[in-house]
């Protein structure tokens, strides 16, 4: 073993672990649209999804959002009895996807216009963060701080000085940055027009922790 590896082992260290938490408005507001309907034939469900998306994309244009919409996963298939030996009707299921950010749109006169839009269809609205980089990024810096204070503290309480960081170790909390709790999902029958759910998430809260060993001088 080298003089210097032994050198490094003798050298004091300080250990000091700190935990943030924070609570952030949500700024993106997503719209989940579940299009679903029975009919009699494949043709049938084929022309009332054709007919849902068109009327969705009619509510939303008078708010300059038609394109915003993003439609997919078609499926059409059979309902059969429960012998399986007769066909009993059809069905069609799709989605529909609208993410916006809400500083810059009137969340509540999308639901409103989308539940006033006819469609045979399920809303669905989720809450959640543009950039958790970013929010998890002003949390670190925090967190860091915060332990470097402690540290200092604790240097000279020891008569020693705080040298160079010699490891971090960081945890992420699952779920941190997740939808806001308590504010989702909101689920209507868009018949239900007149049933406008509260569209004003909690904030969401978001936490992190540091372990940072610094070398003593």
């Amino acid at each position: 073993m080298s003089t210097e590896g032994n050198a490094a082992q003798s050298r004091p260290v300080v250990c000091v672990s700190a935990t943030i938490k924070d609570a952030v408005e949500p700024d993106i507001a997503e719209f989940r649209i579940r299009f679903e309907w029975h009919g009699q034939s494949q043709e049938a469900c084929t022309k009332q999804y054709s007919e849902d998306v068109r009327c969705a994309q009619d509510a939303l244009r008078k708010l300059g959002l038609e394109d915003e919409l993003k439609v997919s996963g078609f499926t059409s298939y059979a309902n059969r009895s429960r012998r399986g030996r007769t066909i009993t009707g059809y069905e069609y299921v799709a989605r529909g996807v609208l993410r916006l950010k809400r500083v810059e749109h009137d969340i509540p006169a999308v639901w409103t216009a989308l539940a006033k839009s006819g469609i045979k269809a399920t809303i669905n609205v989720y809450f959640s963060l543009e950039d958790e980089d970013a929010e998890e990024a002003k949390l670190l810096g925090t967190a860091v701080g915060k332990a470097r204070s402690s540290a200092e503290a604790l240097a000279a309480a020891a008569g020693k000085r705080l040298g160079d960081v010699r490891q971090i170790r960081y945890k992420r909390y699952d779920g941190a940055f997740g939808a806001a709790p308590g504010s989702l999902p909101f689920c209507a029958r868009s018949e239900a027009e007149e049933d406008l759910p509260d569209l004003n998430p909690e904030p969401i809260e978001i936490e992190c922790s540091v372990d940072v060993d610094w070398w003593l001088e």
